[in-house]
């Protein structure tokens, strides 16, 4: 993946690297960097939630190890303090190239709130001199983005790289399950939304349905009571930012309507909403045609697909859990999946289809802008805009079990006709299709040059 070959690159250079490597918890930040170092002089050290005292005796006796492997270090061993200890490892790097990775080093900020100033100090001392490689992750992503990266923390600008660790793509998970259709595929990175651990929760000798029965039924899921967890741990005020993604969840995505539905006037919600943009758990969309910094037609949706799930299906549903309903959870699920993934990961698919085709130059013009359109009289699921060209594509992205007939291409005739009448733009027509199209429906868009897209050919191009 990018971030190996980026980190590769980095070993490659002869002088100091300090690297940010972050993203949501569970996405593989450490599974990431230990098999990237595994072949390295590597020094792995993970902060826990403890004292500063406790995390500091971890790190002396683990470095100390690491300096001299053949000997045990005394039971008792600690450097004096935080400085003494960095001082050694600044030796230690003065004269040997080496990988140190401290891992969720957020927690050692809570435990210590001087060890971003410090580590300021000593790169700015020894370290950039030194031949070391440090890197620095974490899953807090706002503790890492204020006291690492913000202009006011104390190692505002020292990085020489920071990474943002996403999920896995699509196109990665017939790794985990080798076993699933592609349409299956789409359904667990739909709940998962390709987080690695996530994903591992699925055995493809069971049906997708089958495996989400045994983690309802089971009383350690993850998927039953995780994102309390990530709000907890990540958020000061839990209780509204939890609001704010149960009202979306349930299909307010007006400001306007999240604050009825939360009880937060519309004037105060602008932070709570931004701070969960900047966690990526949501984002806020407007029509393809709008300036987005300017446009009053934003609405808040999940980018994080396994909230989505979860705020869509398990939250509201609780009840049902708790007394020991799950299958009737399961069929509110069921009666809803299609719908749900057709509205989420499967317009994600389609929008990415058309970037890469974008990127090998072969849509018929070169569109600035990817996303989807609405107003008073037309939704479009999947749009891409050229405002120089005066060029848009519009498409329909139907996941049904059923082949698209000549309905939906007379759906998208219409809505290309007031598109263009109200802008003026020539505008192209694809429609996407689960279970692929009928005999006329081909024929008719083979005359009318509208593009035809299937599930199957979107895997083949690795979207």
């Amino acid at each position: 993946i990018a971030q190996l070959n980026d980190l590769n690159n980095i070993w490659k250079t002869d002088r100091a690297q300090l690297v940010v490597l972050y993203g949501r918890r569970r996405v593989g930040k450490s599974a990431l960097t230990k098999f990237w170092g595994k072949d390295k002089p590597f020094f792995y050290w993970t902060a826990t939630q403890t004292t500063s005292d406790r995390l500091l005796q971890s790190f002396s006796k683990e470095f100390l190890h690491f300096k001299t492997p053949n000997m045990e270090p005394p039971p008792d061993f600690s450097y004096p303090n935080w400085e003494s200890a960095l001082v050694d490892v600044a030796g230690y790097s003065s004269q040997n190239k080496f990988v140190m990775i401290i891992d969720e080093l957020p927690y050692l900020i809570e435990a210590n709130t001087e060890i971003p100033s410090l580590l300021q100090k000593m790169w700015d001392n020894s370290f950039e001199k030194s031949k070391i490689i440090l890197i620095l992750t974490g899953s807090r992503v706002g503790m890492i983005e204020k006291h690492i990266l913000s202009s006011q923390g104390p190692l505002y600008g020292r990085a020489s790289a920071v990474m943002w660790l996403d999920p896995l793509p699509l196109s990665e998970m017939h790794n985990f399950l080798p076993k699933y259709s592609n349409p299956q595929l789409v359904e667990v990175y739909s709940i998962t939304g390709g987080v690695p651990l996530y994903v591992k929760i699925f055995d493809d000798a069971t049906s997708v349905f089958g495996n989400l029965r045994r983690e309802l039924t089971s009383t350690t899921s993850i998927l039953k009571g995780e994102p309390y967890f990530l709000i907890h741990e990540e958020l000061k005020e839990p209780m509204r930012f939890t609001a704010i993604l149960e009202a979306i969840g349930s299909g307010k995505k007006q400001l306007s309507q999240i604050a009825a539905a939360t009880g937060i006037e519309s004037a105060h919600l602008a932070p709570y909403l931004r701070t969960l943009e900047g966690l990526r758990y949501i984002k806020r969309v407007v029509p393809i045609t709008e300036n987005r910094a300017k446009s009053r037609k934003g609405l808040y949706d999940f980018s994080d697909l396994f909230m989505k799930f979860y705020f869509r299906f398990i939250a509201p549903n609780q009840n049902l859990l708790e007394d020991g309903r799950e299958e009737s959870l399961l069929k509110i699920i069921e009666n809803n999946f299609d719908a749900f993934v057709g509205k989420g990961c499967f317009e994600i698919l389609c929008r990415d289809w058309l970037i890469t085709k974008a990127n090998r130059n072969e849509l018929p013009f070169e569109p600035e802008t990817f996303g989807k359109y609405w107003d008073q009289e037309v939704e479009i699921d999947v749009a891409a805009l050229s405002k120089k060209k005066k060029a848009l594509i519009i498409g329909e992205a139907k996941y049904t079990n059923d082949k698209c007939g000549l309905g939906v291409l007379d759906e998208l005739n219409r809505k290309a006709e007031h598109l263009s009448k109200k802008f003026g733009y020539h505008v192209n027509k694809f429609i996407f299709a689960k279970s692929g199209f009928s005999d006329d429906l081909k024929e008719r868009a083979r005359i009318e040059n509208v593009g035809l897209v299937n599930l199957e050919d979107m895997f083949k191009e690795k979207v």
